[in-house]
Formats: C-alpha cells, sequence, structure tokens
C-alpha cells in the first residue's frame, strides 16, 4: 500500500525560480483578472488555516511580485515562513538566500536570521544556528522577535549539550512572554527546570557567580536544592525558606516549588518492604535475571544507606496463569509496593483487576491503556517508544516523506503503526513501506519494491518488447523520499544496509531504533552501518568522558551477561531508583526522572515513556548525532 504527498506543482517552482533570479516581469499564464495584492495575502492566510504551506507560500510570492506597498522580501520570508511550518526544508531555503539581506531595514534582518537559524536547526546545524544568531540586537529589537530569537538559541544550545546556556536563554526569554500567555510561560519554566536537572551539583554551584537575588543565580540555586534531596534526605521545607530569603520575589512557578517539596514527603514514604516479580525459568529467565542484577545493584549503591528496605524476590512461572497468585502471596508476605511481572500478558491479567491493593511497577506495557488501574505504573523497553521518536527526530531533521522497511511479524506491525502514527500527526507522508522476512539474507524484492526499482525493471521489458530488442538500461529508484526508517536486529541491519546501497539509496538516510546495534561496539561487524541514525539508552550510548562507575561495577560482576542484556541491566537500575519519585511525577507531569534507560515522565495511563540518546555510526563505531 502507498501513501502520496503532493509534490510542489510547475507553478510554484516556475515563480520561484523566477524570484530568486531577480523578479524579472513575466507574462501570466491566465490573461484574465489576476488577483490583488489584498485578496492575495487573504487567500494566504486562508491557505495556512487549513495547513495548505505550499498554496500559502505561493500566495505570498505571487504578492511579493505585484506589491507597490510593501517590501518584497516581507512577503517572501512570510512564505519561508509557512514553508518551514511544513517541513519544506529545500523550497524556504532557496527562497530565503534568494533574498538580499544587505537594503533591509534592521527589523527585517533579524527576521532573514531568525529563519536562516530555524534553517539550520533543522538541518542538524545547531553550531551554525547559533553563529546566525550569534550576536543579534535583541534590545531594540520587538519583543516577539527578540523571543523567537532566544527561543531558537536555547533550543539550539541544548541540541549541543550546553545545558547551562540554553537555560539562561530561556530565563532571559521569560520576561518577553506576554503575561496573558500563560501556557508559553509554564513550559519555558519547564524547559528552564529540565535543563537545570541535567547539570551536576558541582555545576550548579560553581554557576552561581552572580550575587543574589539575581534571576538566573536563584535558578541555580533552586535545582542544587533539588539534586541534593535527591541523593539524601534533606529537610527541603528549610532549605526553600533559606532561599526565598535570598531570592525574594523570584518568577519561579508554585508548582516547581511544590513539586520540590513533594519529594519531601515522599522521602518519609518509601516502601519499606519491595516484592520484585520475575519468571526463573523459561525464554525470559535471562533477561529477568539480568533485571534483577540491576534492580539489586541499584540498592546496594543507594545514595541513602539508611533506607534498608526488605526486598523479596518472587518466581512467576514461565506463563503468566499464576501471576495473580503470586501476585496475592506478595501482598500476604507484607510488601507494601510491588516490582514486576516482566511478561505482556502478565502485565494484562493485572491490569485486568478491578483495583490493586499497593503500589506496582510492572516492567512491560498492558496492551490496552484503558485497562489499567489507577495503582499500577507501567515501565519497559517499548520498541514503539523509540519509533515514534524516530518520527520526531526525522521531523525536526527537515524530512516530510519517509519510507519504511519493517520485519514481517507483530513486532514489525507494531513498531510500523506506532512511526506511522506520529509522523502522520506531525504532519509527515510515509509514501510506502514494505515488511521482509527476517530470516533470509536476501532482501532485493522488498527493497526494489520499496525504492520503484521493481516498476524501472518493468518499464524496460515493456520497451523491448516493443522495440523487439535489447536496451542497456540502468534502473532509477524513486527520487521523492527524504529517508528510510528501518526496523531490524542486527544481524538483518548488518545485511539491509549495504542492500540499500546496493540499489541506488546509498545517499537516501537511515533511521533506525536501538534493535539494530547490540550495545557493545565491534567495528568489524558494524563497518557497513556508517551513516545509520539510530536512538538508543544513555546507559549504551553514554558520554565516555564521563565517568560510569555502577555500569563498571556491573560489567565487572556480570561480564558475560551484560554483554547481552545490557538494556536490562539499565531497566532494572531504573526501576528501582524511580520508585521514590512516581507519586511526583504523578502530580506534577513535567516532573522528569533522569535515568539509564532515558529522560523519563509519566504520561496518560501512569506509562512511563522514555526520551532516549541518539547516535550516528562512524568508521563502525557509533558516535553522538
Amino acid at each position: 500500500m502507498r501513501f502520496h504527498r503532493r509534490l510542489p506543482g510547475p507553478a510554484f517552482l516556475v515563480l520561484l525560480i523566477l524570484l530568486i533570479a531577480g523578479g524579472c516581469a513575466v507574462k501570466p499564464v491566465d490573461e484574465g483578472i489576476q488577483p490583488s495584492e489584498a485578496q492575495l495575502i487573504g487567500q494566504a492566510r486562508r491557505a495556512e488555516a487549513r495547513e495548505d504551506y505550499e498554496q500559502a507560500a505561493q500566495d505570498y510570492l505571487q504578492a511579493a511580485r505585484i506589491t507597490q506597498t510593501a517590501n518584497p522580501a516581507d512577503y517572501r520570508m512570510r512564505a519561508v515562513s509557512v514553508l518551514l511550518r511544513g517541513n519544506f526544508v529545500d523550497q524556504a531555503r532557496e527562497i530565503l538566500y534568494g533574498i538580499d539581506e544587505a537594503p533591509l531595514t534592521a527589523g527585517l534582518k533579524l527576521r532573514w536570521r531568525i529563519l536562516a537559524a530555524r534553517i539550520a536547526l533543522t538541518e542538524s546545524q545547531p553550531h551554525a544556528a547559533l553563529d546566525i544568531l550569534a550576536a543579534p540586537d535583541l534590545e531594540n529589537a520587538a519583543p516577539e522577535q527578540a523571543a523567537r530569537a532566544r527561543e531558537i538559541r536555547a533550543q539550539a544550545f541544548l541540541r549541543v549539550g550546553n545545558f547551562l546556556e540554553s537555560a539562561r536563554e530561556r530565563v532571559a526569554l521569560a520576561s518577553l512572554i506576554p503575561p496573558s500567555d500563560k501556557e508559553r510561560a509554564r513550559a519555558n519554566q519547564e524547559a528552564i527546570w529540565q535543563a537545570l536537572q541535567r547539570l551536576t551539583e558541582d555545576a550548579l554551584l560553581q554557576m552561581q557567580v552572580e550575587p543574589p537575588p539575581d534571576v538566573f543565580t536563584g535558578w541555580l540555586a533552586l535545582a542544587r536544592i533539588a539534586k541534593l534531596s535527591q541523593a539524601a534526605p534533606l529537610d527541603v521545607a528549610a532549605l526553600l525558606d533559606e532561599w526565598r530569603s535570598r531570592f525574594p520575589g523570584h518568577p519561579v512557578s508554585a508548582d516547581i516549588i511544590d513539586s520540590l517539596l513533594a519529594r519531601q514527603h515522599e522521602e518519609t514514604r518509601r516502601p519499606t518492604h519491595i516484592a520484585l516479580l520475575l519468571p526463573h525459568g523459561g525464554p525470559y529467565a535471562r533477561a529477568a535475571a539480568a533485571l534483577r542484577n540491576g534492580f539489586l545493584a541499584a540498592h546496594y549503591n543507594r545514595g541513602n544507606q539508611s533506607y534498608q528496605p526488605v526486598i523479596q524476590i518472587y518466581d512467576v512461572g514461565e506463563d503468566s496463569s499464576g501471576i495473580n497468585a503470586v501476585y496475592e502471596q506478595a501482598i500476604a508476605d507484607g510488601a507494601d509496593f510491588i516490582v514486576g511481572p516482566l511478561r505482556k500478558d502478565a502485565v494484562n491479567r493485572l491490569a485486568d483487576r478491578p483495583r490493586l491493593p499497593v503500589p506496582t511497577l510492572t516492567l512491560n506495557y498492558s496492551s490496552d491503556p484503558s485497562h489499567a488501574t489507577g495503582n499500577i505504573y507501567q515501565f519497559g523497553l517499548a520498541p514503539e517508544d523509540e519509533a515514534r521518536q524516530v518520527a520526531e527526530r526525522a521531523w525536526l531533521d527537515g524530512h516530510n516523506q519517509a519510507l519504511a522497511l519493517i520485519p514481517e511479524g507483530s513486532w514489525g506491525e507494531r513498531v510500523l503503526e506506532a512511526f506511522r502514527a506520529d509522523w502522520e500527526l506531525l504532519g509527515g507522508t510515509l509514501l510506502e513501506y514494505q515488511f521482509y522476512p527476517p530470516g533470509k539474507n536476501d532482501f532485493s524484492k522488498q527493497i526494489q519494491a520499496l525504492l520503484n526499482l521493481d516498476e524501472s525493471h518493468q518499464r524496460r521489458k515493456r520497451l523491448e518488447q516493443i522495440l523487439g530488442q535489447s536496451l542497456k538500461f540502468e534502473p532509477r529508484r524513486r527520487q521523492d523520499a527524504d529517508f528510510v526508517f528501518l526496523g531490524a536486529f542486527p544481524r538483518q541491519a548488518r545485511l539491509l544496509r549495504p542492500q540499500l546501497k546496493f540499489h541506488y539509496a546509498s545517499r537516501l538516510p537511515v533511521y533506525a531504533t536501538s534493535h539494530i546495534y547490540t550495545g557493545h561496539e565491534d567495528r568489524n561487524a558494524d563497518r557497513d552501518m556508517d551513516g545509520v541514525i539510530f536512538t538508543d539508552i544513555p546507559w549504551v550510548l553514554h558520554d565516555r568522558n564521563v565517568p560510569q562507575p555502577l555500569k563498571q561495577q556491573v560489567m565487572a560482576l556480570w561480564p558475560k551477561s551484560v554483554r547481552q542484556f545490557t538494556r536490562f541491566y539499565a531497566l532494572g537500575i531504573d526501576a528501582y531508583n524511580i520508585i521514590p519519585s512516581l507519586n511526583t511525577m504523578r502530580k506534577y507531569r513535567y516532573e522528569r526522572f533522569f535515568g539509564h534507560t532515558g529522560i523519563l515522565h509519566l504520561g496518560a495511563g501512569n506509562r512511563i515513556f522514555r526520551e532516549t540518546a541518539w547516535g550516528r555510526f562512524k568508521n563502525g563505531i557509533p558516535a553522538p548525532y
């Protein structure tokens, strides 16, 4: 089945070329009455409202050609802006860089630079975006333009990992947001808070260079209180009273203050008896053992050694039939918090219960979120999470037309559906997808169908039949696709990547989930994977300059198991460490837990969603993307 997106029409492309070339007068195709400037602007706004961004851009460009009252650059930049909303980045870039920046007014120059920085950011060039907006004159700019520049700089700093400067830009942005726009102000404060939470305690202390009551220093001091309270039990209320005396009138929202106080309350409500429900035999046994070892490693390395809960481990058996009996036994034994089970069918059985008497953190997700009871939290390494993040990453990278190559079976169908739902919600188009047999080695048939090479071969055969002779032939793949979403495990990925190159798709970007990577560097085995962009957990794609003592300890204790089940160790560690934060995350949905499996937040149905890291293969080894 195929899905098609309308490409720019000939009239739009001709008009674009003429404008870039200098806007020479042309004879209209229609000799009748042409729309006036005001009519064209009205048409463009209506097209914007119905999300027909190409038509809106065409109307703005037409208005730029005929205007007698406005600066043509104004209308052309409006065309750029609407094209960026639709992710038509190539067309937007061509129009913007066809505008001579030199004669523009200061306001239009800043607007030009903001658009250029947006394009750079969309094309995964955050450093270039920062260069373009390196020294903008924001003091004399209109508030909305200054706000846009600050927001782009904040996003770019975040993309390059400079969390401090990202937060600083957003603190400056806060004063530019109109008081009536409460939602934007709230989102900006949450972004400040999340950026600062990524910094270490020492960094938060050392960066407090301006004395109180400096607003940014106040944010740093508050974030440090949050960090300290996570590592050890503290009198947060007393620390906040002292902070308020130093930073009177600080603009931080009451919700953030309340969430800090809630952490102290949760510290006193930590469970005293935790039951861990896992299978000890069957196909899930080895993954469950890795998860259990990670859970216990986190327990023995906990920051608050005075907190000493009982941890009791239960065998739930090789299938899900006895899960309810084991669950009841754990409660009868005194468990006030339950972690598990791991199998999806066992999670389904718990989620279908009318109520759960104690808080329960499952290690997988139920099939139907609507059946989840209020006392259940669902956490796991769902491939659907990663498929959705691939869609978002590809969209942010400026793509809007996708192909997908997915393995046959229920896993592939789930991953494809998650990707497609998010991709189309963003505004992208899935041109075509193909399912391949994962047990095979040759995927030529599926790749040729995906790239329309089979149609190219059919056209040659028809021509040879008509002409009665053989023809010299070089197949040509489809040109309307921006990238390939690849669902695969390491064996298939190592076969599929060179076969895509062989079939004339070497320049087509490939995005994938973590499943293409074993989690351990193997330059020889992954030598054909260069250029593939994929998402994975921080435990795997960690900064090699930052020590990871817990991971080193785990690798020393279980060197063989950790190679095959490394992500389950990370899941077990996070499952233990997140327990005290769950109620706070439930009440304050903007709260984030910075774990080894990703940046975690609680969504609908108390499902924990993961924001993972990004890498790209270079010389057979993953590098930061």
